[in-house]
């Protein structure tokens, strides 16, 4: 059932199960049917604002159901989603929005300051608010009222375009009607950064998405029983694609919290009786160090999925005491997963590898040179395939250092392949690391330090802990005469970067080694 746009899911499922639960958000309970007509018109909402076929429409939200329904609404308009994370600091946004150029931007009450502040810099033409309906989804608090120049939400809702311009109509449902797309256009613009520390807009067609999603679909097993829990962030790739699209494509009911709490993940699993549990391996350690764990009726759980970072062996093992887990390896600019494992595979193979790579996909480790490498050595892992993006955003440089001529996607990631094909990942060939499931680049951090008046030199590199996997530890020299307290360097990182970039710990140096080019030698920082 592979189809040419996102939105095309909806309407399939909602002529085929027009009743069932598409989204369940505390007591709001939208079926497949509802979920098709208020895509539908938000789609005329977007038309009758001007927003046309290629434009961006930049979200800053929690994970919600409008956020999805907007997401789908965006898809049929065949407009581009641009997430932007809820923790971003202004700064951050005002890059984003320097690269992309949204038309429209849709957020809530909470990130209106920052916003604002962003927006002056960088001016974005029309805005849409999320308050009311935020409110009273039970969402996070949405204090105040409507902000001057922002158009509520339920008027976009309500806006509908009719003979190619704008119109008035309004009522309770939308006659579907269809704008033109294609399935290599862009329909999601993903954040994710490379060694530059710069980051980088991977740009996602519809077919980049469906190719790899509706394999996921088939190796987590998903179908129109499912009930999955969706509370990853959706300007990353692990709520944008993986778990909303495979439930979407599966036709299952997803069971929406605006964001991850460990208690209130359970209880959502126990009420709602989820079937599926797709997490960063620090929810899982977070869930399974509560006092109360066992209280919690898990039972319902079919299958768990685990990605983003290494699961400790430990906690990977009480994990399959709850339910068969898959894992695998992916990334943004292939939309998700492109290895699984298997629900028959031991345990060690679970702990150990991230699986092999779907047959759709193809993979492979080469060395410095761009050689094959044999089975058991190491090397970069490549992979390619129609989940490959389709480059950065406006960035034809960066697109061609990762995308090489044959079509190969360079990850940077460095791992072996067994006798089987399973893949064992070794370590980052890139210096970025991962916290709590966040992805963090150094030169970022370190571009950042070097703003403030009395640090000469930085250096943050990822050290390993036990909950979140990876923190940073930044290494600081200060000008002469000059020095900080720890303390005094996080207030001014606080205003410059969102708080899961900010080094947990601090070392302050008379120097930092050198390689013989000038650049710090991280190796002899660890």
């Amino acid at each position: 059932m592979i189809r040419k746009n996102l939105s095309d899911y909806v309407a399939y499922w909602a002529e085929v199960s027009p009743e069932r639960e598409a989204l369940v958000y505390g007591e709001r309970r939208i079926s497949y049917r509802e979920f098709d007509q208020l895509a539908t018109r938000l789609a005329g909402g977007l038309a009758a604002l001007g927003i046309a076929r290629g434009d961006r429409v930049a979200v800053q939200l929690p994970t919600l159901p409008e956020y999805i329904l907007l997401y789908m609404g965006i898809a049929r308009r065949g407009a581009v989603m641009v997430g932007i994370n809820p923790l971003y600091t202004a700064d951050e946004v005002v890059y984003l929005l320097e690269v992309t150029h949204p038309r429209l931007l849709v957020s809530a009450p909470p990130f209106v300051e920052r916003l604002e502040q962003a927006m002056g810099r960088v001016p974005v033409e029309r805005r849409v608010l999320l308050g009311g309906a935020l409110a009273a989804s039970g969402g996070p608090a949405a204090s105040g009222g409507q902000a001057p120049g922002w158009m509520p939400w339920e008027e976009l809702v309500n806006l509908e375009a009719g003979g190619g311009g704008a119109g008035a109509a309004r009522g309770p449902g939308a006659v579907r009607r269809e704008w033109p797309t294609d399935p290599d256009d862009p329909v999601l613009i993903v954040f994710t950064s490379g060694t530059t520390g710069k980051p980088k807009g991977a740009v996602l067609s519809h077919r980049n998405i469906i190719s790899n999603i509706a394999v996921e679909v088939r190796h987590f097993h998903l179908s129109s029983s499912d009930r999955m829990v969706i509370h990853l962030p959706m300007n990353h790739v692990g709520g944008a694609t993986e778990m909303t699209i495979g439930a979407i494509i599966a036709g299952a009911t997803m069971l929406v919290l605006d964001r991850f709490h460990p208690q209130k993940t359970l209880e959502l699993v126990a009420r709602e009786r989820a079937t599926f549990l797709g997490q960063v391996p620090t929810m899982f350690i977070m869930e399974l160090n509560l006092p109360d764990f066992e209280r919690y009726d898990l039972s319902s759980l079919e299958r768990l999925a685990v990605a983003g970072a290494p699961t400790p062996t430990e906690v990977m093992k009480r994990m399959l005491r709850i339910a068969p887990v898959i894992t695998g390896y992916g990334m943004t600019e292939v939309a998700g997963f492109v290895t699984y494992t298997e629900l028959e595979d031991d345990p060690e193979t679970v702990c150990r590898t991230v699986g092999r790579a779907a047959p759709e996909f193809e993979l492979k480790v080469v060395g410095a040179a761009g050689q094959e490498l044999p089975t058991g050595e190491t090397g970069e892992v490549v992979v390619r395939g129609p989940c490959v993006t389709r480059g950065y955003y406006g960035d034809e440089a960066a697109t061609r250092e990762a995308i090489d001529a044959e079509n190969w996607y360079h990850t940077g990631d460095m791992g072996y392949l067994d006798k089987r094909g399973y893949l064992t990942l070794a370590g980052r060939k890139k210096e970025m690391y991962i916290t709590g499931g966040y992805n963090v680049y150094p030169p970022e951090v370190e571009e950042a330090l070097s703003q403030h008046p009395d640090v000469l030199l930085a250096a943050c590199v990822g050290v390993p802990d036990p909950v979140l996997g990876e923190v940073g530890r930044a290494f600081v020299v200060f000008r002469p005469g000059r020095a900080v307290e720890a303390e005094a360097l996080r207030a001014h990182l606080a205003g410059r970067l969102a708080e899961y970039k900010i080094p947990r710990y601090f070392e302050f140096k008379e120097s930092l080694p050198m390689t013989p080019l000038g650049k710090v030698d991280k190796k002899l920082l660890r």
